[in-house]
């Protein structure tokens, strides 16, 4: 493997970079999907079934008790729900300003998920082309031989060909793996953002008691 890495020339030093790099964001994020727990669509189930019982309390203690983005989501807007009842505030007040504020609540719980995945999108982008920039340095190399020699070195020549095909083999290898975690993690955040729409649908239908 090392020789393998040794016959891509320089160019596998920033690709090396680039690998570990994009390692240690994958595993950072995969960390903090786990932290925010996969069971949101159930919680968001349970907390209808308390707000359809009018069970306001044991619905707040779920979320406190669950964690996550949509847990904290749900939270925030049954709290404010509870302080604009408790000030007497009409149906339809409560309603805007509940809507409210879960929507903007809902950027902040989701921001933490966010966060260095854009590192992602630049892996996946400049991993091939550095591969390509590999491609081009090891055909000039080829060429290069090809016309200091006196007659053709199949050995020399083949040198530059290796390097350019294990640069562009690497860029590629690096942007894949890089893809596919960013449409991963940004389906994930998809699937949070779908359950908070729909708890702010469940909370509005509760207040209107429907």
């Amino acid at each position: 493997m090392l020789g393998i890495l040794m016959d891509g020339g320089w160019m596998m030093l920033p690709l090396l970079a680039c690998s570990v790099f994009g390692l240690a964001v994958i595993i950072d994020r995969a960390r903090a999907f786990r932290a925010a727990g996969s069971a949101h669509e159930a919680l968001r189930k349970h907390v209808a079934e308390d707000l359809a019982e009018g069970h306001v309390e044991a619905a707040t203690l779920r979320c406190e008790q669950t964690g996550g983005p949509v847990a904290a989501t749900i939270l925030a807007g049954l709290r404010r729900y509870k302080t604009l009842t408790a000030a007497q505030r009409r149906p339809d007040e409560v309603e805007t300003m509940v809507s409210k504020t879960m929507e903007e609540y809902a950027p902040k719980a989701l921001h933490g998920l966010q966060k260095r995945l854009n590192y992602l999108v630049l892996i996946a982008s400049i991993s091939p082309l550095l591969g390509m920039t590999g491609t081009v340095t090891g055909m000039i190399r080829s060429f290069d031989v090809m016309a200091a020699s006196a007659g053709l070195d199949p050995g020399a020549v083949a040198g530059g060909i290796g390097e350019a095909l294990i640069t562009t083999a690497a860029g590629l290898l690096i942007a894949i793996p890089a893809v596919v975690a960013y449409s991963v993690f940004t389906k994930r955040i998809d699937d949070y953002t779908a359950t908070m729409e729909s708890s702010l649908s469940d909370i509005v239908d509760f207040i209107n008691g429907i």
